[in-house]
């Protein structure tokens, strides 16, 4: 676990986090090492199955070219349900190609080091999860073609893939994350999955002001809707992804700003809040008609094991209000170590498999009246290739 601290950017993000009191899962991270996703370094093809999956994930749409047709101008490709060519949103609310509304209720997976090639995603589908937010790194030097193993896993599972940068966890800075998203490889992963896929620019970026926050994701949204990229953004608040009243703040502004108007706002919510707040919170969200996932959760509050949060409350008021969620984290493969250094209790599982849930996260994706396996649909789209 020490080589990781010699990393400049990790180290600065886990300075800020316990200097803050900010959601602290960066100092979990191992070296990167091989991922068990084999050696690509440069991006260019020769994984394994790749061709012939792209056209399969894509639910078929034939890959780019597929992909491209039918986008009357905008990121939804038509004006009308099921002509669209990805997912879209509209007045506060989520939907998939065919005009099916969608309430994510999923997991985090940490992705790039521990499960690049997607093996734990079988076990995850089955909490009946229909999405899930795959971990990774834009400054690292793993080649985006990387993560392509994994978003074909999820959607071959019936999960939505939201695939997420952590470069700038707890911390400002967004020039390299845009970089990697619109490099020519990227836009290109992004178009062969974009019936399904969701992208999630930042992991909890944290800017000094809101205006600072408005302007520069204006301009990264503008600058990836330009290189070709039209699935939906999701957007973290800052404060390591807890200010959510920035979201509300900045939120129709951002939307002005975004040509295909398909973004939808995440909020990381470890402040302790009881139910009547969490209630507020989502009707907020509701009013502004900005769509709203809570993007991370879980029992206590970082950085460490810290107070303790009502998770229950959180979930049981999301499914009262329409509000997707995405608990933080499936754990990694060796029941000897936790994936969470800073809080073991964060790894919902000790396994990859689903048998081994345990404690909140059993409750969060099985057994309470609200938690995944009890309230989450997966669209018709997902599940058979066809509208319902």
């Amino acid at each position: 676990m020490s080589s990781w601290r010699s990393w400049v950017q990790v180290g600065w993000a886990l300075a800020y986090v316990v200097a803050c009191g900010c959601a602290g899962r960066v100092g979990s991270l191992p070296p990167p090492e091989d991922g068990g996703a084999g050696a690509a370094v440069d991006g260019s093809a020769g994984r394994a199955g790749t061709g012939g999956r792209a056209a399969a994930g894509s639910g078929g749409l034939g890959g780019a070219a597929g992909a491209a047709a039918g986008r009357g101008g905008s990121a939804a490709g038509g004006s009308s349900p099921g002509t669209r060519s990805t997912y879209y949103v509209q007045d506060g609310a989520l939907f998939d190609t065919c005009g099916e509304k969608v309430i994510l209720r999923g997991v985090n997976h940490p992705t790039l080091y521990v499960d690049r090639a997607g093996e734990a995603l079988t076990e995850i589908a089955k909490t009946g999860a229909n999405s899930v937010r795959l971990f990774w790194f834009a400054t690292h030097d793993i080649p985006i073609s990387e993560a392509e193993d994994a978003i074909a896993k999820a959607i071959e599972e019936q999960m939505i893939p939201i695939l997420e940068m952590h470069d700038s966890t707890c911390m400002w800075s967004l020039s390299p994350i845009a970089e990697y998203w619109t490099s020519d490889a990227a836009v290109a992963l992004i178009k062969r999955y974009e019936k399904h896929l969701i992208v999630n620019i930042a992991n909890e970026a944290s800017a000094d002001s809101g205006s600072t926050f408005r302007a520069e994701y204006s301009a990264i949204i503008k600058r990836m809707r330009a290189a070709g990229i039209h699935v939906p953004l999701m957007i973290d608040g800052s404060r390591c992804g807890r200010d959510y009243e920035v979201l509300l703040s900045q939120g129709k502004a951002l939307l002005d700003a975004d040509p295909d108007r398909n973004l939808i706002f995440s909020a990381h919510l470890y402040d302790p809040m009881p139910s009547s707040q969490l209630a507020s919170v989502y009707e907020e969200f509701a009013e502004a008609k900005l769509t709203f996932v809570v993007g991370e959760f879980a029992n206590k509050s970082p950085p460490g094991c810290g107070a303790p949060l009502s998770y229950g409350a959180l979930i049981e008021q999301a499914e009262k209000h329409g509000v997707g969620w995405l608990a933080w984290s499936w754990g990694n493969d060796d029941p000897g170590s936790d994936w969470n250094t800073d809080c073991g209790e964060f790894d919902m599982t000790t396994t990859f498999a689903f048998d081994s849930l345990e404690g909140w996260g059993e409750e969060v994706a099985v057994s309470h009246p609200a938690s995944i396996q009890n309230t989450s649909k997966r669209p018709a789209s997902l599940t058979g290739g066809a509208c319902r």
